[in-house]
């Protein structure tokens, strides 16, 4: 009788990529009345805390606005305002036991006068990159079952590891600051590891500030900064040999300006606050039934395909982007000052032929000043595509992130500026394959048995060992015990020998 064996084996898969749009209302407490006109939002938003659940994952996080403006008195001034928010994505497919990791961007940032204070309203985009574990019912062997056997090679997570990584930084300017406009700290990985009990990760912190300077010219000045860091999340069954991934946050940050009135300078002091989730992988192999058959029963085979996912190594790529940008009309006489508020979006990836390409739209944020001394800005956008040696196969799914940093301009007409920036690409690639399981047997009844004792039969060319032992019903070590002259792949032209006992 047929008694087939089974195992429960993980493999390591992935949902994809969920994500939802929500709106976000902030009052600041500037008068209305005070603002005679906007010149920059800039937003900054984390995801702070997450729960997965069976069918959704709930949210946390909170989201910051340095709005610049001019006031009644034609000053350029500064405000901020935020809200925490929090939230559900909801899908059916998403299990209790799965990890997530969320991110959030704003898509769109407006200004409102209408009321009695100052107001924001944005849209604000989150997503989750969804990943964890499918139990797999195998056949293993079994009782009156010839198996053919397989290694099944997937990579079994450590368990998501986190860690929070304080930067501080100061340096100095040589001019008195009145007031820091807008600044950003973008944090990018360029290298993950694996070490002993640990997670290495290094990158940078790509820092930005536009700030007022103390004069009678409403001088704006760009200053920027890349600070580099490394951090060591504890990942207590982590070793060298493992492949690693590692995402970062930025989860706080801010500025505080000294001015030093006697000598002309500033020190500008930094502190960013980096959220690290690190996961580092073991390969686990387990051997299953490829295929199956029993010399004694008929048997129905019931297999079916699993997807499992490989994760590579994490890749850095940086490039400058060049174009001509176009804007609304400028005045005569206009001079750019600054340009900030970078941002990247990407549009579309695609790898092909080894080289890896990524389209997107860059945009940003000029301070221009005109020849009377006032201060406005214009919006800038420039499409881009950067092709890269994509460093690995191209069959494998990818995830990329993009910062935007050092963007520069400068008028070439009324209507356009020509406009510069740094791209920072992180990429994420992941190998998907798949593995063929036994999960189920039939016995549909026992076989007619041959009546001869010894048979001779002409094999097919090209048959291997396994085929012919499953076409001839009987078990391959056998076969090539009565045939031991026998060479895979066959030519056609052998005479197979089966011997039955009576």
């Amino acid at each position: 009788m047929v008694e087939p064996v089974f195992e429960k084996i993980n493999i390591h898969q992935r949902e994809g990529e969920i994500k939802e749009q929500i709106k976000a209302d902030v009052k600041t407490d500037v008068s209305s009345e005070a603002v005679s006109g906007i010149l920059a939002v800039a937003p900054w938003v984390t995801v702070s805390e997450s729960e997965v659940l069976n069918g959704k994952i709930r949210y946390g996080g909170k989201v910051i606005f340095y709005i610049s403006y001019i006031d009644g008195d034609g000053l350029l001034k500064k405000c901020e305002c935020g809200s925490e928010f929090v939230g559900e994505i909801k899908n059916d497919n998403i299990l209790g036991n799965e990890r997530a990791y969320l991110t959030a961007e704003v898509d769109k940032a407006e200004t409102d006068l209408s009321g009695l204070k100052l107001s924001v309203s944005a849209f604000i985009t989150v997503k989750a990159g969804v990943a964890g574990a499918s139990e797999v019912n195998a056949l293993v062997g079994g009782e009156n079952l010839v198996v053919k056997e397989s290694e099944l090679v997937s990579a079994k997570s450590l368990g998501v590891c986190r860690g929070i990584y304080p930067l501080e930084e100061e340096f100095e300017v040589s001019y008195l600051v009145e007031e820091v406009l807008y600044h950003r700290a973008d944090a990018v990985i360029t290298a993950v590891q694996s070490g002993v009990g640990t997670i290495i990760v290094d990158g940078e912190v790509l820092l930005s500030l536009i700030m007022l300077q103390k004069s009678d010219k409403n001088d704006i000045i760009k200053e920027t900064r890349n600070l580099p860091f490394r951090m060591e999340i504890e990942c207590e069954e982590s070793m060298p040999n493992m492949q690693a991934v590692a995402r970062v946050k930025e989860r706080s940050f801010k500025t505080d300006i000294a001015v030093d009135e006697n000598n002309g300078k500033s020190v500008v002091g930094v502190n960013v606050s980096l959220a690290f989730e690190g996961e580092a992988f073991a390969d686990g192999t387990a051997t299953v039934a490829s295929d199956v058959f029993s010399t004694e029963n008929d048997v129905e085979i019931i297999k079916e395909e699993y997807p499992f996912y490989k994760t590579c190594e994490v890749r850095s790529y940086s490039a400058v982007i060049n174009g001509k940008a176009e804007v609304n009309e400028l005045p005569v006489g206009a001079v750019i000052l600054a340009v900030g508020n970078e941002k990247a979006s990407i549009i579309s990836t695609a790898c092909d032929d080894g080289a890896l390409t990524v389209t997107g739209v860059f945009g940003a944020t000029a301070f221009v000043r005109d020849g009377d001394g006032k201060v406005f800005t214009r919006k800038l956008e420039l499409p881009f595509e950067k092709s890269f040696d994509a460093g690995f196969n191209c069959q494998t799914e990818i995830t990329v992130t993009v910062k935007a940093t050092r963007g520069s301009a400068k008028i070439t007409s009324l209507t356009e500026m020509e406009t510069d920036a740094e791209l920072r690409f992180t990429v994420y690639p992941t190998e998907k394959c798949s593995h063929k399981v036994v999960k189920e047997i039939k016995v549909l009844g026992e076989k007619r048995k041959k009546d001869a004792a010894i048979s001779i039969y002409i094999p097919e060319e090209g048959e291997e060992l396994w085929s012919l032992a499953k076409r001839l019903n009987v078990c391959p070590d056998t076969l090539i015990a009565t045939n031991k002259d026998l060479q895979f792949p066959l030519t056609g032209n052998e005479r197979i020998v089966i011997y039955r006992h009576k």
